[in-house]
């Protein structure tokens, strides 16, 4: 009797293991269902392909410098003050000791300096220097330095993907348009946009998507926080977040399984949410190194409404065989009708 008690207690032990072993693997299954590797990043395995037209808003990093130039002082004689002392490509983010925030509070503090040394806090090439420029009396009352600055920038683009509140856009980097650099920025937002028509693509012009976009806090749509190679990045509000039906979320596409041949792009061009024909024409490698794809549209109501691709339309997210595999990123100005895409495993490595 004695060891048959023995007998079921070592029997409820051993199934008691089993249990949860046979638990553990469920869980781990389920986990495993959950997310997908992505390039070695785990990403979700699902996103919502977009397509929807914004308002973007970037917020630099300070106020970049596009270049030096001469100044006329009052004596008649001109001069170069920040030649050599500020670059091309730094972004200024102090002046004598108080943080600059806009273009136009920068170029106060340097018209009132009353003549003084001006010793600027600078990021360049990511780290903090320090950059003193004496300034010229160009008028009474007036000092200059002889710089070209910009701070914020804005336009039309289109959001790629949403996974949650967080989103994806545009399909490439914003760089400035003077120095061609990618643009460091410490936020900005994106906006409802009012597209009220289209000028058509032609061959040796790229058309564009005409909108209007009321830069006001309840038109804000998403917050930005990052500018990378591939996009903009960040996340959505609430309410935004809550219009978007998170049924239509599907699979994410790896590089392999991307390939020549028919696909769709998705896109609110016309005011609602389409899928437009087109075809993944060649597969090649772009000047970083990575892959992307070629692209020709095939649509024909595209075609008669837009001309093809348009400013505006990069983000426009690549659907085959209902996965996102990609967003548009360029088009070709000799042929609006072909451009390229990059792909949505490039997009979120990057």
């Amino acid at each position: 009797m004695r060891e048959y008690k023995i007998f079921l207690k070592c029997l409820l032990s051993l199934n008691i293991v089993l249990v949860l072993v046979v638990a553990f693997m469920g869980y781990k299954q389920e986990q495993d269902v959950d997310t997908v590797e992505v390039s070695g990043k785990v990403q979700s395995e699902k996103a919502i392909p977009m397509g929807n037209t914004v308002g973007i808003y970037i917020n630099t990093k300070g106020i970049l410098v596009i270049d030096t130039g001469e100044v006329t002082g009052m004596d008649g004689k001109n001069s170069a003050p920040a030649k050599n002392k500020l670059m091309q490509g730094d972004y200024i983010v102090g002046l004598n000791g108080e943080t600059m925030k806009t273009k136009k509070q920068l170029v106060e503090c340097i018209t009132n300096c009353e003549g003084e040394t001006l010793v600027f806090d600078v990021i360049r090439n990511e780290k903090p220097i320090a950059v003193e420029v004496e300034p010229v009396q160009s008028d009474v009352n007036v000092y200059k330095i002889g710089i070209w600055i910009k701070d914020d920038l804005q336009g039309l683009g289109t959001i790629t993907y949403l996974t949650g509140d967080s989103f994806g856009a545009l399909g490439h980097s914003v760089n400035d348009s003077d120095t061609g650099e990618l643009l460091s920025v410490s936020g900005g937002e994106i906006y409802e946009a009012d597209i009220f028509g289209v000028e058509k693509g032609v061959v040796g012009t790229p058309g564009e998507i005409e909108g209007m976009i009321a830069y006001q806090t309840e038109n804000v749509v998403g917050r930005i926080e990052d500018n990378r190679l591939y996009g903009v990045f960040g996340e959505v509000t609430d309410e935004f977040a809550k219009q978007v039906n998170s049924s239509e979320a599907i699979e994410l596409a790896s590089e392999e399984e991307v390939k020549i041949g028919d696909a769709q792009i998705q896109s609110y061009v016309d005011g609602e949410k389409k899928r437009y024909d087109i075809k993944i024409t060649n597969i090649h490698e772009n000047e970083n190194g990575d892959p992307e794809m070629e692209i020709e549209i095939t649509d024909d109501a595209l075609i008669e409404l837009t001309g093809g691709i348009v400013q505006g339309m990069s983000g426009s997210p690549i659907i085959q065989e209902d996965k996102l595999v990609g967003a548009v990123t360029h088009v070709l100005v000799d042929d609006p009708t072909k451009g390229y895409g990059i792909f949505i495993e490039n997009m979120l490595e990057h």
